[in-house]
């Protein structure tokens, strides 16, 4: 025999009003759900929201400076740093500002480097290689401001005698060697920017709960 269908749940009746279906629940927020308001830690741990606003971003940029676990989806991690990195442009140029600007953004900008690098399920170490050119580039400006110094050390002691021989242009000099290094540490600061922003740029994946 076919069974019976089972009764429709119905909202309370109002005298005179004909009776309607009840509204539906609505399912609670999953662990990797990409509805908006996810808070911003769950159990402790760093809960990504892949829906936020560019506001809620930043928010939880600062909310997060000392959070290296957890995760941080794609859209919280670039709308944060495209408030981050323009205001640190303008503020450079102011230098006590700039320094103290700087050094409050830094961690949480680890952080979140960190957190987005597990949301896309590599460990957060994986920062280093986006680093290496900015490591080397420092190194060769440190290089390059020991030889500026040789050069102005030399003026002094020369400039009594005879004029110096100072030419950047040409690359066999001492002062073209300096400036070939120069490009080459601006040379590798745009590969650890390429670097950077392919690994940011990985899609979320589940499996980067394991880095939480």
């Amino acid at each position: 025999m076919p069974q019976a269908a089972a009764p429709q749940a119905v909202a309370p009746q109002t005298f005179g009003m004909p009776p309607q279906a009840a509204p539906r629940q609505s399912r609670p927020n999953s662990r990797f759900s990409y509805g908006q308001g996810i808070p911003s830690r769950r159990n402790g741990t760093w809960t990504p929201d892949h829906q936020c606003t560019f506001g809620n971003a930043i928010k939880r940029f600062f909310d997060g400076y000392l959070e290296f676990k957890g995760r941080s989806g794609r859209r919280e991690f670039w709308f944060a740093m495209l408030f981050v990195i323009p205001v640190s442009v303008i503020l450079f140029f102011i230098p006590v500002i700039g320094i103290l600007w700087v050094m409050a953004v830094a961690t949480p900008a680890i952080a979140i480097s960190f957190r987005r690098l597990h949301d896309a399920n590599r460990n957060g170490w994986w920062f280093l290689l986006g680093q290496a050119g900015n490591i080397l580039a420092l190194a060769l400006l440190f290089v390059i401001g020991i030889g500026l110094l040789c050069i102005q050390i030399g003026m002094i002691m020369v400039i009594p005698h005879e004029p110096p021989n100072i030419d950047f242009h040409n690359p066999n000099s001492f002062a073209g060697m300096l400036l070939i290094l120069f490009y080459a540490s601006l040379g590798m600061v745009g590969v650890s920017l390429i670097i950077q922003a392919c690994l940011y740029a990985l899609p979320s994946k589940p499996e980067g709960a394991r880095f939480d």
